[in-house]
């Protein structure tokens, strides 16, 4: 390739009955990690092979942050799938309402504008009280797998991660290498084929405290 393509990994109700769950990861550790559930939804016609895959690299990368992986897939045509609340907290304001919610919300999607966050993979809404809090850009996914650098569904899933980190760590702001890298080129690629790209230590301490953080809520309530 006579050049690396640079891409930028940038800037929720159903009924339990209605979703298939899988929890990522190795029975021997999971009692270490903290458990967040995660709403999933394929509103881009991703196979399921390639999904599975995806989440099990995704559940993988966010396990090394002390994060198991719950992941529950729901119907496309759910309503939380299609709603974006761009809602932005103000730095050090107080009282803010906070999402009352015990789980996340993923989606893929299709067909965004290209000038609507050029070179983007996704995007995410950390601060989001409704509908999804990360949206996955398949169809750009599609087009960084097709250079030959990376698998799809590694590729799918280290955007999922990317964008879920965010939300975990509850910031837009990036990292100057690991998963939380802003521009990924080719070397980014071949790192991410050998599992080598994940988050730094004062990323997976940020998780694990704002994670801890949310399950004590959950329980109060």
């Amino acid at each position: 390739m006579k050049r690396s393509l640079k891409m930028q990994l940038a800037l929720g109700i159903l009924s339990a009955a209605s979703f298939h769950l899988y929890a990522a990861g190795r029975q021997s550790d999971r009692a270490e990690r903290q458990p967040v559930a995660i709403h999933v939804y394929d509103l881009a016609g991703v196979s399921s092979r390639d999904l599975h895959e995806a989440t099990e690299e995704a559940g993988r990368i966010l396990a090394t942050a002390g994060v198991e992986a719950v992941w529950q897939f729901g119907p496309a045509d759910t309503p939380e799938a299609h709603e974006v609340d761009s809602h932005a907290a103000t730095p050090g304001a107080r009282n803010q309402p906070r999402d009352p919610r015990d789980y996340l919300v993923l989606r893929m999607v299709r067909d965004v504008p290209e000038r609507a966050l050029p070179g983007a993979l996704g995007i995410s809404f950390p601060d989001a009280l409704t509908g999804v809090h990360a949206s996955i850009f398949y169809d750009r996914i599609e087009r960084v797998s097709k250079t030959g650098d990376v698998a799809l569904a590694t590729m799918l899933g280290h955007a999922m991660a990317h964008e879920l980190g965010h939300v975990l760590l509850g910031s837009t702001e990036h990292s100057a290498g690991g998963i939380m890298k802003a521009r990924w080129g080719k070397s980014d690629y071949q790192q991410a084929s050998m599992g080598l790209m994940t988050f730094s230590a004062l990323e997976r301490n940020a998780i694990q405290k704002r994670t801890a953080v949310r399950l004590s809520a959950r329980t109060q309530n």
